[in-house]
C-alpha cells in the first residue's frame, strides 16, 4: 500500500504531537507506513500581530485543511483549541487521539519575588483575552504579598511557540508568561526535552486552576483529520478516536458556542470527569462582555453562586515532625493551614484555592490547587513532566480524623496538635 500521508504544522510541539499519532497508528496497524509533511500555515508566517488583532480564524488550522481536502495528504493533526466550531461540525471525520493536563500554566523567572518586593511592575507575556481577562484576576490574589505591597501586574503581547516565548522569558523579555500545560508535558517527553528543561531551569511556576481560569474549549486534547471521501483513513481513525475525550470535547465546544468562539473570546470551558462527578464548566465574559458562571451537570444546569467556591481558613499549630521537615511538598488538605515557618523552602499545594489566596497574603508562594476535588483530581498534573513531584516527596497537612485516610494511602501526614487558633501564622 501506499504511505499514508500526514500533514502538520513544523513546530517542535506540533511534531510531537504527530509522534504520538504516528506511534498510535503503527501499534495498532503495524504493517502500516507513513509520510509527514509539514506546511506552514498563516499563524506560522504572522508572528508579530496578536491573534485576537488578526482577521478571520483558523489562522493554524485553515492551510493545512485546505492542502488535506486537496487530496495532498490522508490525515491532518491539529492542537484540538485551534480548530473552530464552525470548521470541526462540518462533514469531515475527526477523532480525539489523545489529551495531556487541560490546565494553563505560569512560568515566572526566578527573580520574581524580589521584583514583587521591589514594588516593580510584572510584565506578563500572553496575547490571549480569555488569559488576559481571567489569569490577571486571579495572580493578583494568588502571587505572594510582601508587607503591603501589592502585586503590580501588566499584561504584554507574546508571539512564538512554546521554545520562543520561553527564550524570550530566559531572555528577561517578560517577567513570567502563560502557556498550556500539554504542549510543556509533551515537549519535555521528546528529544526536545534538553532544552526545555534547559529553558525551565530554576523558574518558578504557578499551575492555574480550572474554576477561576478555566482553559479553552479541547485544550491539550490532540484532534486528526481526514477527508470525508478518504475510506481507508476514516476506518482507522474510526478504530482510534478515544470516545471519552470526544466526548469531552465535544461537551466543551457545544456549551462555549453559547457565548462565542474563536481567538478574541474571554472565557474558559472545560469538562471534568471524576470517579465521583462529570461535569461542564464555563466561566468569562460572553460575546457580549457580560460575565458568566456555569456549572452543568449531566441534563441539568444552573448558575454557580461564588458562595459555594468559598470556605473559612484559620491558622494552627502543627505538630512539627522530622518526617515533616524532610519532605519537599507541602499539601493542605483542610482548612487548618500550617504556620507560616513549617511551610519555608517547600514547594506548596492547597485542597482549596481560598487558601492560597489566603497563604498569599502572607507571602508564601503557591503552585496549585485541587479545587476541592481531591488528590486524585491532582495526582497526573503533579506526576507530569512539568511538575515532576512524588507522592513519596509530599507531606499531607490534615486533620485527625482524615489522618488514617491519607497515611492507607501511602502518605506522610502531619496533624495539628491542639485546637485551630485563628490568625495565627508566625
Amino acid at each position: 500500500m501506499n504511505p499514508l500521508k500526514i500533514v502538520c504544522r513544523g513546530s517542535k510541539l506540533s511534531l510531537a504531537q504527530v509522534e504520538i499519532f504516528r506511534k498510535k497508528l503503527l501499534n495498532t496497524f503495524p504493517n502500516t507506513s507513513v509520510e509527514i509533511i509539514i506546511k506552514e500555515t498563516e499563524g506560522d508566517l504572522n508572528q508579530n500581530q496578536p491573534l485576537s488583532e488578526m482577521e478571520g480564524r483558523d489562522f493554524f488550522t485553515k492551510d493545512i485543511q485546505e492542502y488535506l481536502i486537496a487530496g495532498k495528504a490522508d490525515f491532518a493533526v491539529h492542537s484540538m483549541k485551534d480548530v473552530s466550531g464552525e470548521n470541526f461540525f462540518k462533514d469531515n471525520s475527526y477523532a480525539i487521539i489523545d489529551r495531556d493536563d487541560f490546565r494553563d500554566a505560569v512560568i515566572f523567572n526566578e527573580d520574581i519575588v524580589s521584583k514583587i518586593e521591589l514594588g516593580e511592575k510584572i510584565r506578563l507575556g500572553t496575547s490571549s483575552p480569555r488569559r488576559i481577562e481571567m489569569a490577571i484576576h486571579f495572580l493578583n490574589q494568588a502571587m505572594p504579598r510582601v508587607g503591603d505591597t501589592r502585586v503590580k501586574l501588566e499584561a504584554v503581547s507574546i508571539r512564538g511557540n512554546v521554545d520562543t516565548r520561553l527564550r524570550k522569558l530566559d531572555a528577561k523579555e517578560y517577567d513570567g508568561i502563560v502557556l498550556a500545560c500539554a504542549g510543556l508535558n509533551r515537549l519535555l517527553q521528546t528529544n526536545a526535552k534538553a532544552e526545555i528543561g534547559s529553558l525551565l531551569r530554576n523558574k518558578k511556576m504557578m499551575i492555574l486552576p480550572i474554576m477561576d481560569c478555566p482553559p479553552a474549549p479541547g485544550q491539550g486534547a490532540i484532534v486528526v483529520e481526514t477527508s470525508k471521501e478518504n475510506k481507508r483513513a476514516k476506518e482507522i481513525l474510526a478504530v482510534l478516536n478515544d470516545s471519552k475525550l470526544a466526548d469531552a470535547v465535544s461537551r466543551e465546544r457545544n456549551l462555549a458556542h453559547q457565548y462565542g468562539s474563536g481567538c478574541h473570546q474571554k472565557f474558559g470551558v472545560v469538562h471534568v470527569r471524576t470517579k465521583d462527578v462529570s461535569f461542564t464548566y464555563a466561566a468569562g465574559n460572553d460575546r457580549n462582555e457580560t460575565q458568566f458562571q456555569k456549572l452543568v451537570y449531566a441534563s441539568e444546569s444552573k448558575e454557580v453562586p461564588a458562595s459555594e467556591l468559598e470556605d473559612s481558613f484559620v491558622y494552627t499549630e502543627y505538630a512539627d515532625t522530622d518526617a515533616s521537615r524532610r519532605l519537599p511538598v507541602a499539601y493542605i488538605a483542610t482548612t487548618h493551614l500550617p504556620q507560616i515557618k513549617l511551610l519555608a523552602n517547600r514547594r506548596v499545594w492547597v485542597g482549596h484555592t481560598t487558601a492560597w489566596f489566603t497563604l498569599a497574603s502572607h507571602g508564601v508562594w503557591v503552585e496549585g490547587s485541587s479545587e476541592n476535588l481531591g488528590m486524585e483530581f491532582i495526582s497526573p498534573t503533579l506526576e507530569s513532566p512539568l511538575v515532576n513531584i512524588e507522592a513519596s516527596e509530599i507531606s499531607i497537612f490534615s486533620d485527625e480524623m482524615s489522618a488514617a485516610h491519607w497515611k492507607q494511602s501511602g502518605f506522610t501526614v502531619v496533624t495539628f496538635s491542639k485546637s485551630p487558633t485563628k490568625g495565627k501564622h508566625a
